[in-house]
This record gives structure tokens, C-alpha cells and sequence, in this order.
């Protein structure tokens, strides 16, 4: 009898994990533009500009959840939007427990947007945002590894409201600096390409909850 015990309890154990583990894949497959991985991808390793002459790196994503979204400053719809969206869910995001995520925009746009300049739009929107450029060699690949891609049109001709094409997804990275996962967006019914916010914190809350 006691033998059949030790072989039934840790089966429970294990049908009660699964059980779980299925629950929560259930649960995060209801965002249908949320792309999860289930082993985390590396990400290359890479040193942007940030305000006061300092660096960000992959050591800087060490420990934390961090949400990067790219753009410009110039941008005339889908930048402002977004920050502005991920400004007025910040609070609920950030929430204890879950205080150690942090938000970053990446300028590819680093013709025009200066360290100094950059920290001043991200600002506007939310003193706790980190913005942060490079040149086009360490931001294209960078954009790239996180299935992300951007265009310049114009660049160099008089005008100087040249505009950028670039994805408007929001990319996850995990405590241990590996993009776990991704949130498309979609047109709202302004024409607008976004991120449904409300469902992404509660995903993000979900896999924050479970990780590890």
C-alpha cells in the first residue's frame, strides 16, 4: 500500500503542473496576436545611446521584464499613440508585484533623434520610459532579431519631415535578456495600427507569474 502511495502522489503532483501549465497556454492563446515562445531567443548583443552619454545593453535587461517598442521622434501617428497607451496602463503594468518591468523605445530614426532629444519625448509621456538610438549598423540587426523591421523614406531629400515605415508590435524580453514573446498590432477602428493594452497586461502578468 505505501508503495502504491509514493507512486500516486507524485503522478498528482505532476498531472496538477500540467494541468496548470495547460491552463495558462489556454489563457494566453485567447490574445490571438500575441506570439509566445516557448524557449526564450537570444538576443545579439548590443550598445545603444541613452541621456548623460551612458549605454544600454543586454546587461541592462538582466533581472528584468523589459517591453521595446520602436519608432522616431517625428513620428505622426503610431509612436505617439503607443506611448500614450503604454503611458495609461504603466500603472496597472508596473503594480506590485510586478515592479520590475521596464519600457524602452528604440529610435531608429538616429539622423534626427539625439540621446538628449529622445529622453525629452519619452518624458513627455512617461518619466520612467527609457529612450534609446545607435547607428543604423547596430540598430538593423538589433530590429531584425526581434522579428521587427523598418524603412527610411526620403531620407536626404530636402524635406526634412522625411518619414519611417516600421513595425508597430511590442516585443517582451525576459529576466534573463531573451525575447519571449510578442504583441501585434492591429488597425483600430481610427485607422491606427495598436497594441490592445488591457490584454497585454494581463498576458504579461500571466507570464510573469509562471516564469520558472
Amino acid at each position: 500500500m505505501k508503495k502504491i502511495l509514493l507512486f500516486i502522489v507524485p503522478l498528482f503532483l505532476l498531472s496538477f503542473l500540467l494541468l496548470g501549465r495547460a491552463q495558462f497556454q489556454n489563457d494566453l492563446t485567447k490574445n490571438e496576436s500575441l506570439i509566445l515562445f516557448n524557449e526564450g531567443k537570444s538576443l545579439t548583443d548590443f550598445s545603444f545611446d541613452v541621456t548623460g552619454g551612458e549605454h544600454f545593453t543586454n546587461q541592462d535587461l538582466q533581472g528584468k521584464w523589459t517591453l521595446f517598442f520602436i519608432g522616431y521622434t517625428f513620428c505622426p501617428d503610431i509612436c505617439p499613440t503607443t506611448l500614450a497607451h503604454l503611458d495609461s496602463v504603466y500603472p496597472k503594468l508596473t503594480a506590485q508585484p510586478y515592479n520590475d518591468i521596464q519600457i524602452v523605445f528604440v529610435s531608429v530614426d538616429p539622423n534626427r533623434d539625439k540621446a538628449e532629444q529622445l529622453a525629452e519625448y519619452v518624458h513627455y509621456f512617461n518619466s520612467e520610459f527609457i529612450g534609446v538610438t545607435s547607428t543604423h549598423k547596430e540598430l538593423w540587426p538589433f530590429v531584425q532579431n526581434l522579428g521587427l523591421i523598418y524603412s527610411i523614406v526620403d531620407q536626404g531629400v530636402a524635406d526634412p519631415y522625411y518619414l519611417v515605415d516600421h513595425s508597430a508590435s511590442i516585443v517582451l524580453i525576459n529576466p534573463e535578456g531573451e525575447h519571449h514573446a510578442s504583441f501585434q498590432a492591429t488597425i483600430n477602428t481610427e485607422g491606427v495600427f495598436n497594441v490592445e493594452m488591457d490584454l497585454m497586461v494581463e498576458n504579461i502578468h500571466q507570464m510573469y507569474k509562471n516564469w520558472h
